[in-house]
């Protein structure tokens, strides 16, 4: 009996030691995971946000381009309609100047014959003073008729007044040139001032262009310093973004390994279990058989060989050690009975509280009916409602309460498989953390292979 239980303390340390050899690796390998997810989330957001602040950049970029790309196209419009009013007004100056060189030729013919006229007015006048009143008598005298002298008189007053009308209409001729060329002159003076002054307008608006195709090149190179900056940060999102992503497939390799340990673990503590209970009752049946053969050695030698009633003495004996017999079933008896609830639920109770959480999220070591709980932290959950303390490991789990076949299984029950463990609802249903994708959902039974079904309340 001594060696009995020793055998099953030492199988009890090893038991737990591999346990808490599973459980501290799970635990080891959650920070450095999580730490390395969290920087890499952190840097996501941040290149997020400064992603987004350049692409508000580029956005306002784009629109103040536009607005100035506007402003240009009206400046160069405005620039060529001044430059074909330049053009217009260069060939009307041109035209000017051909009108005023006519002009100084006219005013040049019109003082010639102005002059010629006065010479010729000078000599006939010359001549009537050097000839004084006879010829003018003898031309007169010298009339053959009345009408011939009258003709003669018509003459002479007619060359006197040809010759002052001829002098004033060259007067007339020459003061009308002087007076187109001045006309011309200003024209010219004003067409030549409005020629410099769109010079300068022109100028001017090749300046403000100038200006803004420098900003709109500033702006260019500001867009094109934005767009390399939002592709880095695009590619350190990309790249955080992997990072991420292998974290989380390390997790879950991490994690699926952790679940094989605890599987490994379980089935090693059951083995283990097994094979110190068989071991037990094969060295309890060995020192029963052994007890037995004494004791009849013993009642064989202590009986005198004559007295027949001693089948009689035997069956008393037997009595005893069928009291002792009744003892020990009333025993097994007791230690096979249900525990009492503390609330008084049912297992029926406990699936109709746990059913009240499905299309809730799975989180790997979460216990939180509704933010999130993993399989055996559901379970856990769900118990500690109606006051029951279960651990949080599907391992450990495996072994609480007593253990029943799944052909016995009744709402309520723990269903576990290797690494896992859900409520049994009935029917060949269970409900429980199933995985991150499903979350708190039903699905059969027999879906994997059952390990053990252990029953908390009856």
């Amino acid at each position: 009996m001594k060696k009995n239980k020793i055998y099953l303390k030492n199988t009890s340390r090893k038991i737990a030691s591999l346990l808490l050899i599973t459980a501290v690796s799970i635990t080891s390998l959650q920070p450095a995971f999580a730490s390395r997810k969290s920087q890499a989330q952190d840097a996501k957001k941040a290149a997020e946000s400064n992603l987004n602040t350049v692409n508000n950049n580029i956005n306002s970029i784009s629109s103040k381009q536009q607005q100035l790309q506007k402003e240009i196209n009206a400046l160069d419009a405005e620039l060529v309609d001044l430059l074909v009013n330049i053009d217009i007004l260069s060939d009307e100056l041109d035209q000017q100047e051909i009108e005023i060189k006519q002009a100084n030729q006219d005013l040049t013919a019109a003082k010639k014959e102005e002059r010629d006229q006065y010479e010729r007015m000078k000599k006939r006048i010359q001549y009537m003073y050097e000839r004084g009143d006879s010829s003018f008598l003898e031309a007169l005298l010298g009339a053959t008729s009345m009408d011939d002298f009258l003709n003669r008189v018509n003459y002479f007053n007619a060359v006197h007044e040809y010759d002052r009308d001829q002098l004033e209409v060259y007067k007339e001729t020459k003061q009308q040139v002087i007076d187109l060329k001045t006309q011309l002159l200003e024209e010219q003076s004003e067409m030549e001032e409005m020629q410099d002054n769109y010079k300068a307008q022109e100028a001017e608006l090749k300046s403000m262009v100038s200006r803004k195709e420098a900003t709109m090149d500033d702006f260019d190179s500001q867009l094109a310093q934005a767009e390399v900056l939002a592709a880095a940060y695009k590619e350190t999102i990309q790249q955080q973004n992997q990072i991420i992503r292998d974290e989380e497939e390390k997790e879950r390799l991490a994690r699926e390994a952790a679940e094989r340990a605890a599987r490994e673990a379980a089935e090693a503590a059951e083995r283990a279990a097994r094979e110190a209970a068989e071991a037990a009752q094969r060295e309890a049946a060995q020192r029963a058989a052994e007890q037995a053969q004494q004791a009849a050695q013993q009642a064989a030698q202590q009986t005198p060989a004559p007295q027949q009633p001693s089948s009689g003495s035997s069956s008393g004996s037997s009595t005893p050690s069928s009291g002792s017999s009744s003892s020990s079933g009333s025993s097994s008896g007791a230690s096979s009975a249900p525990a009492v609830s503390p609330s008084g639920a049912t297992g029926s109770d406990v699936i109709s509280y746990a059913t009240q959480f499905i299309g809730n999220p799975y989180v790997w070591g979460g216990t939180s009916l509704t933010n999130g709980a993993d399989c055996s932290g559901f379970v856990m959950s769900v118990y500690a409602h109606f006051g029951y303390s279960l651990p949080h490991s599907s391992a450990a789990q495996a072994g609480c309460g007593r253990g029943v076949s799944y052909a016995e299984a009744q709402p309520g029950d723990i269903i576990c498989y290797s690494g896992h463990v859900a409520l049994y609802m009935g029917g060949g249903r269970i409900v429980g953390a199933q995985s991150s994708r499903t979350g708190i959902t039903t699905q059969n039974a027999t879906y994997r292979t059952i390990i053990a079904v252990r029953r908390i309340i009856n």
